[in-house]
């Protein structure tokens, strides 16, 4: 059983959550929630006739923009959907995804594991910042697209206040407060990241070098929720995003969304 200061840290935490809770629909940057654009982007492009084979990195435990239908479940009338591929460097993770048709084991920096132009749609949702050498992904994503086929990444970016503050503390340590702070965020966040190239100048310039098209790349702002324990600490946080977003300081935002074509 908990100690009386435990449960009054907790009550303390509970009521400062609260109070944030009604206080971020006002706040501009935190009206639209690039992880639902994400969502609805990928599936509009898997809806489409043309996209007949996606890989799904990172692929995890979930395929998120295929809302948690398995592939060969009654949802999905055979030959209505594309054949989906979830890539992992984790057995583990990979192990209990039921939403995909296929699951590999790979690692992207050796390059993934398909023929040249064999794939229509490339995603990912929260995996680029942890990959050491973002180039290889494109490269490798470059090669295996066919002419006209597109890739789809949500990513955190490397200057938010959070993503610092990450790259600062070891991962131990940065695990454990994420863990304490945001419990359901256990076995879903936490994993090491290094955010190469996760801001909007050097990714557009990736993509440029690899020869992606630029098809639309979107910016979030809003990360406050990290800091809703305290409601000083997020409201602070709220001001900063607002300040920056106003300014157009499109390095310093939160999350990106980029849509790309292979020409």
């Amino acid at each position: 059983m908990a100690n009386p200061f435990s449960r009054a840290v907790r009550g303390f935490i509970s009521l400062n959550r609260r109070i944030c809770n009604r206080i971020v629909p006002r706040l501009p940057q935190a009206r639209v929630s690039l992880f639902d654009v994400y969502n609805d982007s990928a599936a509009d492009f898997i809806a489409r006739e043309e996209n007949r084979r996606v890989v799904d990195i990172g692929g995890g435990k979930t395929c998120s923009f295929l809302n948690g239908r398995a592939a060969s479940g009654t949802g999905a009338a055979a030959g209505t959907r594309p054949w989906v591929v979830a890539v992992d460097i984790s057995e583990e993770e990979i192990g209990g995804n039921c939403d995909v048709d296929a699951k590999v084991v790979a690692d992207v920096l050796e390059g993934l594991p398909f023929c040249d132009e064999s794939v229509d749609l490339v995603t990912s949702r929260s995996v680029v910042e942890h990959i050491r050498d973002v180039r290889r992904l494109f490269s490798s994503s470059h090669r295996i697209l066919r002419r006209g086929g597109h890739c789809v990444h949500l990513f955190p970016c490397k200057f938010a206040p959070f993503a610092l503050i990450n790259q600062m503390l070891p991962s131990r340590v940065s695990r454990a407060v994420l863990y304490s702070l945001i419990p359901q965020s256990r076995g879903i966040c936490g994993f090491p990241a290094v955010y190469d190239r996760c801001y909007d100048s050097a990714i557009r310039s990736l993509l440029a070098a690899e020869g992606f098209e630029l098809v639309s790349l979107r910016l979030n702002y809003y990360q406050s929720g990290y800091f809703d324990f305290l409601v000083p600490l997020f409201l602070v946080s709220a001001a900063y995003e607002w300040i920056v977003s106003s300014l157009g300081f499109r390095n310093l935002a939160a999350y990106l969304l980029v849509v790309a074509r292979k020409p």
